[in-house]
């Protein structure tokens, strides 16, 4: 830890409350790995937590310090961040970013050759383990960072759905299912939905700094409409897997577990429709994140019965 930052300043700037999407789709790949095989590895499992929760944290505080700089988080509206409030110092902040830029390598480059050494997913997912450390990395840091120009949407989706449950899936069965892609889909929209949550209640305060997520770019009634697609979009394909999921083993927990969340996520859609300042919508942030975890453990759970 740098020396003048109290450990419970770097646990907030950690933000552990975004460390439920990141283990989300770690445990729904995992249980899609048992349906594809009905074996489990714990270590792989323990292992890929670790990195998942490395990445995370890398990400968290390299948006801090990014934001931090451009000022971006000056007066910002909701939860408040360690540079730009002076409770940790750029030095400081660099200094753990680089730690944790080797810790996440490290760990991701373990658990790739634990889960794929000799073969050739070995090379593939070595490329993904750097590209996702840069990806945590370059955020909001660097020259053209992709949260600046709304990228955003598309890394997370990408990382947090795609990458991370087919991958968590491969990890544990040494190869890729096209099938887990529905599911990943649903993980990612519902992580894209938090994003634009997130940037609803910033959109102000990001286009003064020049920060053009979509929102910002479009506008908030375009942002209000997205954000309606995306569940709406996790509604359906989540219906379709779990049919599809409960057809393969000749089980209907998939779909218990797909009704258990459809409830939840209607309820969080009736909140959004009347939120409409940015405390309302940072409000709605930590139940959206943990009706991802909700669908990721219940949808994994109900392929072990």
């Amino acid at each position: 830890m740098a020396q003048g930052a109290t450990l419970k300043q770097w646990i907030k700037a950690a933000r552990l409350r975004t460390l439920p999407l990141a283990f989300a789709v770690i445990i729904l790949g995992s249980g899609l790995g048992y349906l594809h095989t009905k074996s489990f590895s714990i270590a792989l499992f323990g292992l890929a937590l670790l990195t998942s929760c490395a990445y995370q944290i890398l990400s968290n505080y390299a948006n801090d310090l990014g934001d931090g700089i451009k000022g971006t988080d000056n007066n910002k509206r909701g939860e408040q961040r360690a540079v730009a409030s002076g409770l940790i110092s750029i030095r400081q902040m660099r200094l753990v970013i680089n730690l944790f830029t080797l810790l996440s390598f490290m760990t991701g480059s373990i658990l790739v050759y634990m889960a794929f050494k000799g073969t050739i997913y070995f090379y593939l997912f070595m490329v993904l383990n750097v590209s996702a450390v840069w990806a945590a990395r370059s955020y909001t840091i660097g020259r053209n960072p992709y949260a600046y120009w709304g990228g955003g949407d598309l890394f997370v989706i990408l990382f947090f759905g795609l990458v991370g449950v087919m991958g968590s899936s491969a990890l544990q069965t040494g190869t890729l299912h096209s099938i887990d892609a529905l599911p990943a889909l649903v993980a990612g929209a519902m992580s894209v939905s938090v994003l634009t949550c997130n940037n609803l209640r910033d959109r102000e305060g990001d286009a003064h700094h020049g920060k053009r997520t979509l929102v910002v770019r479009y506008g908030e009634i375009w942002g209000r409409g997205y954000f309606k697609v995306l569940l709406i979009t996790s509604i359906l394909l989540s219906l379709v897997f779990s049919i599809t999921a409960s057809i393969k083993m000749s089980g209907y927990y998939p779909i218990v577990a797909h009704m258990v969340f459809q409830f939840v996520l209607r309820g969080q859609f009736k909140k959004f429709t009347v939120s409409q300042t940015p405390e309302e919508y940072d409000a709605l942030l930590k139940p959206l994140a943990l009706t991802t975890l909700l669908y990721c453990i219940t949808t994994s759970m109900s392929f072990f019965f």
